[in-house]
């Protein structure tokens, strides 16, 4: 375990993160979707970035998996996680939630150019959105609003309300094992379902097909304190590389790069797991001076990093509301569509990114400062 893993501080995570969250930003702002030549195969590339989530998956399950190890026997375990996860989590997302669904509606016109629709569409039943039941909501109903991005959010809060139990009860010697037989099942259980007829959606959103991301960095923090990740560490290259190859081979067989591609939901969200999974290998592992460790300290990525859960939560209404008000990148179609389709994503980040900067430094860190109140207690096992 390195000396910043010890201290808590690993830099490059939030560079992680940072990656996380431009890659679900670029897939959500582009819009021209050019479909021959090389522009086609571009286009392809961002609008895989739906990835981005995925990514987020491997680091919940790493570091929420870490602290759970650590704290395991120590005091006020389940009062002091919970307690620390709500501060971080339920403040933020219940005020994204009060404007979008209590304040905006009093504005018809605006409300329906941040849906995305031309007319006012009727508001869904709002008790899923407050009880983190998103993700059982549209698979039911389908996408209706722009805080239906808080399926992936439902899914890790339901995993924050099971796996500290798990945690607690299952030897810790058991967990990699545990943690395995859950990421085997999820290739098996989608299987079965694509091949029973069950509908797309609930493959992507239903917390019981999605734990793939979980498991991984579940394993991986147990790997961390068991001391082998510096022999992961030497395979993360090939992993990643025989990670992408059957991506692209998942690709070619299902027809594209959508989340919905059949040989996708069968395969490839374990493969995006395992390739993510190496990725954080790699950051956790490396020397500060490497390549990769480099690339993700950089002070802007970490900076996304930083403010990547209030940008995740507005950057669809920020997005719309430029595209609608400011800038149009389909206006550039005919002349320059890259120029046009660029320049959006700089126009929409812009005001996104300034939102989440204020909605941290006046909203949440302070909130934050309350886990004071609420140390974990580390048990020393050597």
């Amino acid at each position: 375990m390195t000396a910043r893993t010890e201290r808590g501080v690993v830099p490059a995570l939030d560079g992680l993160r940072g990656i996380a969250i431009v890659l679900v930003m670029l897939h959500h702002s582009t819009y021209y979707r050019p479909t021959s030549g090389i522009d086609a195969v571009i286009g392809d590339v961002l609008f895989f970035f739906w990835i981005g989530v995925d990514l987020f998956f491997v680091l919940s399950g790493f570091l929420i998996t870490g602290i759970l190890l650590d704290t395991r026997d120590g005091d006020r375990y389940f009062t002091n996680f919970y307690a620390r996860r709500t501060l971080r989590i339920f403040p933020l997302y219940y005020l994204v939630l009060f404007v979008a669904l209590v304040v905006l509606p009093e504005f018809p016109a605006v409300n329906a150019v941040l849906n995305g629709q031309d007319h006012q569409v009727a508001l869904p039943a709002q008790w899923p959105y407050w009880s983190y039941l998103t993700n059982f909501a549209i698979a039911d109903r389908g996408w209706v609003h722009w805080v239906d991005v808080g399926w992936s959010l439902a899914i890790e809060e339901q995993f924050y309300l099971v796996w500290p139990l798990v945690i607690w009860l299952c030897p810790p010697r058991r967990l990699a094992w545990l943690c395995t037989v859950i990421f085997v099942a999820e290739v098996f259980a989608r299987s079965f379902a694509r091949a029973s007829e069950v509908p797309v959606l609930p493959l992507y959103v239903v917390t019981w097909f999605r734990l793939d991301g979980l498991m991984i960095g579940a394993l991986l923090a147990v790997s961390l304190r068991s001391g082998i990740m510096p022999s992961l560490n030497r395979l993360a290259p090939f992993v990643v590389i025989a990670g992408i190859a059957g991506l692209i081979a998942v690709t070619i067989q299902g027809g594209h790069t959508w989340w919905w591609n059949r040989r996708m939901q069968q395969f490839g969200y374990s493969l995006i797991a395992v390739s993510a999974g190496a990725m954080l290998v790699s950051a956790i592992s490396l020397p500060d001076n490497s390549r990769w460790s480099r690339i993700l300290r950089t002070k802007w990525l970490r900076a996304f990093g930083r403010y990547s859960y209030c940008l995740y939560l507005i950057h669809l209404p920020v997005m719309r509301a430029v595209r609608e008000y400011v800038f149009n990148p389909e206006d550039y179609t005919a002349m320059a569509p890259w120029i046009g389709q660029v320049s959006f994503y700089i126009a929409a980040a812009t005001p996104a990114f300034a939102l989440a900067w204020l909605s941290w430094r006046l909203f949440e860190a302070p909130i934050l400062r309350l886990k004071a109140r609420f140390p974990y207690s580390r048990v020393d096992r050597e």
